[in-house]
């Protein structure tokens, strides 16, 4: 197979840097580029580090930067920031970067998506979380594309919340008795946790099994996890006292989880502060924890295909307590998030 070179859109993301550093394992990639506004920033430094990582400068929404970015690529991996653009400005951008890379000749394409549950749930208004909405609507205009081997092809790899974000959004605090809690409003949900290191491995099979990977829609998780499982799995694996609670939104929002910009609305950067289709943090964040309020494990509005993972995937971590176990977890805070750079802790 001669040598491809592949575009990471959102590569010094929380899923593209991980998903970088698989792709620049193996010589069948000559080149992994990576499009950022800041070249200069701690990620895009840490990722030019790795074998055949170039960087174009240049932003998502522009299309002179995406063409320029997109010239002699072979594939891309495109994850675009929700919460950057707002819901209409990411549909169009999902839609427009494709077109620019059919015209640049990119023989594949993966749009990076999240469950598309809203038809099956009626566009209920109690569940519109932007970044799903947005993400869902490109994925659901590529199964109008066909499947043509003079064109580019495309597949979707459906994530969602990372594990890793029991070291962030999700990470515990400590009692006065030194007991771990761990607040997560999701009362009797679940939440199909994505481990981010698993994601290069899937990209990369998808990127060397077109045949069966085009048109696919890989949805990814290490298992579905109910809150009771995460105190268990912590005291398991660290032998530390823990508890999981479920608060309610309003105790969430005003604790910690956005509290300083809870009424900001998500993508006023961008799509202008009076743009009436964004939602505020608290809007679409308190609308995303109601998805997995009614996500009852993999009978519910998110399901995954884990047989099919394990096929794909045979090492993938599959439990949450794998996870704890493979990276050491202690319960303390660790950046993950781009939009959250501080420990929410202090």
């Amino acid at each position: 197979m001669a040598a491809r070179k592949v575009l990471v859109i959102g590569g010094s993301g929380a899923q593209g840097i991980p998903i970088v550093k698989e792709l620049s394992k193996y010589p069948e990639y000559s080149e992994i580029r990576i499009i950022t506004r800041d070249p200069d920033s701690k990620n895009c430094n840490l990722l030019l580090g790795y074998r055949g990582v170039t960087v174009s400068v240049g932003a998502t929404d522009n299309e002179d930067d995406l063409r320029k970015a997109l010239a002699g690529i072979d594939l891309v991996f495109c994850n675009i920031n929700s919460f950057i653009l707002g819901i209409k400005n990411e549909i169009y951008w999902g839609i427009r970067i494709f077109e620019l890379s059919v015209q640049a000749g990119v023989k594949h394409f993966i749009w990076s998506s999240l469950d598309n549950f809203m038809f099956d749930t009626k566009y209920t208004d109690s569940l519109r979380a932007g970044h799903y909405y947005g993400k869902a609507a490109v994925e659901q205009w590529l199964y109008s594309i066909p499947q043509r081997e003079d064109s580019t092809r495309w597949s979707i790899l459906t994530t969602g919340p990372y594990v890793e974000m029991l070291s962030d959004l999700w990470v515990p605090k400590r009692d006065e008795d030194g007991t771990y809690v761990f607040e997560v409003p999701i009362d009797d949900g679940a939440i199909p946790f994505v481990h981010l290191d698993d994601l290069g491995p899937y990209v990369h099979w998808i990127f060397s099994n077109i045949d069966q990977s085009a048109g696919l829609n890989l949805k990814v998780a290490i298992e579905h996890v109910h809150l009771h499982q995460i105190p268990e799995a912590f005291t398991k694996v660290t032998g530390k006292p823990a508890k999981a609670v479920s608060p309610s939104l309003e105790h969430w929002f005003a604790n910690g989880a956005f509290a300083d910009v809870a009424e900001r609305k998500l993508g006023a950067s961008t799509a202008g502060p009076n743009d009436n289709t964004l939602l505020t943090y608290r809007q679409n964040f308190s609308n995303w924890i109601r998805i997995y309020r009614q996500s009852a494990g993999n009978k519910g509005i998110l399901r995954r295909d884990y047989s099919l993972l394990d096929k794909v995937l045979p090492e993938r971590v599959k439990t949450l307590e794998q996870w704890m176990r493979k990276v050491e977890y202690t319960g303390e805070w660790k950046e993950v998030l781009k939009n959250r750079r501080r420990d929410p802790s202090l």
